[in-house]
């Protein structure tokens, strides 16, 4: 309704915005991003490899080359990334903890033989270093070579 003089008053107003609100929504749903052409669908595997031992002492960069020399690049000769980073988590005691992490990033075929070398790499890195866990994020990826 208008005010005389012709304002539209607060309520008129708030109808008005919650109207073109409701309407912008139901516009549809947002597309999908589109692949990059001659890309193909493939996986994005991150596993987080926190540093500290229980007794208090690292990974030192020594033993992590010999963990990737030994056990990553055999069973991800084509290539991955290695970040290092800081990770804080909550322990099964419930003790907060801040470590230096390596994060470790492979692009692979959606297929049970790498998911089995990514779950070996997490067996083997919690048994070599005494670790609670290894975590594993995997999303779906796009990519082109």
């Amino acid at each position: 309704m208008r005010r005389p003089g012709g304002r539209a008053s607060l309520r008129d107003l708030a109808a008005a915005l919650l109207f073109l609100s409701i309407a912008g929504c139901a516009g549809g749903v947002t597309p999908a991003v589109q692949p990059p052409p001659g890309s193909q669908a493939l996986l994005r595997s991150e596993l987080y490899f926190g540093r500290l031992k229980p007794d208090g002492s690292v990974v030192t960069d020594a033993e992590w080359r010999s963990f990737v020399v030994e056990h990553v690049t055999p069973r991800f000769p084509d290539g991955f990334t290695v970040l290092d980073a800081v990770g804080q988590y909550r322990t099964r005691a419930g003790e907060l903890k801040t470590e230096p992490t390596k994060i470790f990033v492979v692009i692979h075929p959606p297929e049970a033989r790498a998911r089995s070398s990514i779950q070996e790499l997490r067996d083997i890195y919690r048994r070599l270093f005494q670790q609670e866990s290894v975590l594993l994020v995997e999303s779906p990826a796009h990519a082109a070579f």
